[in-house]
């Protein structure tokens, strides 16, 4: 499991130092998060970490940390650039075939865009769920979108997936720019639990064995704080989808 770690931090602070004066504060410290996080991932190109187009990262780069891409000669890997911005090396396994090199006998670790295309239609979906319930039409949402329904392909909790720094990062995310979708968890369940929730509700199906939340015994589960440590998932449907 890897989480943010001073490295991250380190290129967040060169990012937030090069952020335009014109745009959301807000937004761009959320960018800045989740581009730090997935640029100190050790395998995986930017493109499949985050779930955005090369041409989506462009153009928020542009709008957001405009001095970034006029430093970055063409051709120069984004990870290898930010790192160096950081003062740090790096060495480019965007299109590694492996996530690591496991010992004899050890099963290979599927790769980021190994996942972006296993999963490719669950990740579209939980896009498309997000967009339904867009706030400002803005493009930043679009991106936004893009970013969540990628990072719930993770193990963790989503913040920690997304590289934020907490629930409450997704929360003032969602209720800015996904403000229906936000209001509808009345319950204050896990955001991911919440997003799959809606989809099988969209899709006329209940897959939860018990008659309502207060009955069910995975409860727990699906409510109450998301903290920063390790956890076990859990889901109404045991190994269908990580919630």
């Amino acid at each position: 499991m890897q989480l943010r770690n001073a490295l991250s931090d380190s290129i967040f602070d060169r990012l937030m130092g090069l952020a335009a004066g014109d745009v959301h504060p807000e937004d761009a410290r959320l960018f800045a998060l989740a581009l730090s996080f997935h640029a100190t991932r050790a395998v995986g190109s930017m493109t499949a970490l985050t779930g955005l187009s090369a041409r989506a990262l462009t153009v928020l780069f542009r709008r957001y940390f405009p001095g970034l891409l006029k430093a970055k000669p063409d051709g120069f890997c984004l990870k290898v650039f930010l790192h160096g911005l950081a003062g740090k090396n790096f060495l480019c396994r965007c299109d590694s075939v492996m996530a690591s090199s496991p010992t004899d006998g050890d099963a290979e670790e599927e790769t980021p865009q190994d996942t972006l295309i296993r999963r490719y239609g669950e990740i579209s979906e939980l896009r498309d769920l997000l967009l339904a319930h867009r706030t400002n039409g803005v493009e930043e949402e679009e991106w936004f979108a893009s970013l969540l329904a990628r990072a719930s392909m993770g193990a963790n909790h989503l913040w920690q997936d997304a590289g934020f720094l907490g629930r409450n990062d997704v929360s003032l995310l969602l209720s800015r720019h996904f403000t229906s979708l936000h209001d509808k968890n009345t319950g204050n369940m896990k955001w991911k639990k919440f997003f799959y929730k809606q989809l099988c509700e969209r899709e006329g199906m209940n897959l939860c064995r018990a008659p309502s939340c207060s009955e069910c015994s995975d409860m727990p589960r699906c409510f109450g704080p998301e903290e920063a440590e390790e956890w076990e998932l859990g889901s109404a449907i045991t190994g269908a989808v990580p919630l």
